[in-house]
């Protein structure tokens, strides 16, 4: 069944992704867009690029969606997180974004995702020996052009630094060069914003923007359900999880630390926008939620139980959408 499918390691799997993304955000081409306030200049350069047209945002966040959740697979098998490779993080995350609410068209956090994606896989990748000063600039490099999308993802620069210090033996410019990195696309955007007469240029009012994030949605029974679905599955993957972190050797621990690292920035990212304004993108709960949730049906003890977890958790999120 679904879990089963996508715990191989069979790369065709990823074909039916498109089938499943389809089926959970195909109801977002009738819906009404959202309204996205205030946005950081590579999200309204994207959002000018689109137009007025709802059929074109929608057909970018599934692209982005398909993205995201593919770079989620690639990211989990190459650094091997968990016993075996698979490909239930790229079946998981779709399933979260729709059942937490997202992915209703374009949307700025969801743009830069991607990136972050790409800034993580790039430091957890460099050994505890290797020449690393490259990839720390890119690193950060790649986190500020996800901040020039969504302005909180800047924060992220502390897990490049938590990582470097749990992977690698301490050396000042490694953590020097993410900020310098970092800093390059915000003085490329002020330039490009002073000589186009765009200035003042105000950043931190693209977060107090009241309508700028598609926030998880709220209340309905069934989206209950499926929340109350997930966390219990999250908690037998946490068990999973920590299993395997006391089975691996060292480099597999630095990793997963360095993992737990990333979903707790994203956690505090989350509640800061929520005393903020009250809401915050579903993206940045269902990343988490689908890495960590993997966990739970890669090697589960009773795979019927399994299945039905998944079967439950794709059922409700396709009763949330439509």
């Amino acid at each position: 069944m679904l879990a089963g499918l996508f715990r191989s390691n069979q790369p065709a799997v990823l074909l039916v992704l498109p089938v499943v993304v389809a089926g959970l955000f195909l109801p977002c081409f009738w819906h009404e867009p959202v309204a996205l306030g205030m946005m950081m200049p590579l999200a309204a350069a994207v959002a000018s690029m689109i137009g007025p047209s709802a059929w074109a945002g929608v057909l970018l966040g599934l692209l982005l969606v398909m993205s995201i959740a593919v770079q989620l697979a690639l990211l989990m098998n190459a650094l091997e997180f968990m016993d075996r490779r698979n490909h239930l993080v790229a079946f998981l995350f779709p399933i979260a974004l729709a059942g937490l609410g997202g992915g209703l068209g374009y949307d700025p956090a969801l743009l830069g995702m991607p990136f972050v994606l790409m800034a993580q896989r790039r430091t957890w990748s460099v050994g505890n020996t290797d020449p690393a000063l490259g990839a720390s600039f890119n690193a950060g490099l790649l986190i500020g052009l996800a901040a020039m999308c969504y302005l909180p993802y800047a924060f992220l620069l502390s897990v490049l630094w938590a990582s470097s210090s749990v992977i690698r033996p301490f050396a000042w410019r490694e953590y020097v060069l993410p900020v310098v990195g970092m800093a390059l696309p915000f003085y490329f955007a002020w330039v490009v914003l002073n000589l186009t007469d765009r200035l003042p240029w105000k950043p931190l009012h693209t977060i107090l923007s009241p309508d700028a994030d598609p926030m998880i949605l709220s209340g309905s029974s069934v989206q209950v359900a499926f929340m109350v679905l997930l966390a219990l599955v999250i908690l037998v993957a946490l068990f999973a999880f920590s299993s395997g972190y006391a089975r691996s050797i060292i480099r597999g621990k630095n990793l997963r630390s360095s993992l737990l690292a990333f979903a707790l920035a994203l956690m505090v990212i989350m509640f800061m926008l929520h005393l903020i304004k009250g809401s915050f993108p579903a993206v940045l709960a269902a990343v988490p939620c689908a890495i960590f949730g993997g966990y739970a049906f890669v090697a589960p003890k009773k795979a019927w139980l399994a299945e039905f977890a998944a079967l439950g958790l794709c059922a409700l999120a396709l009763w949330v959408r439509w």
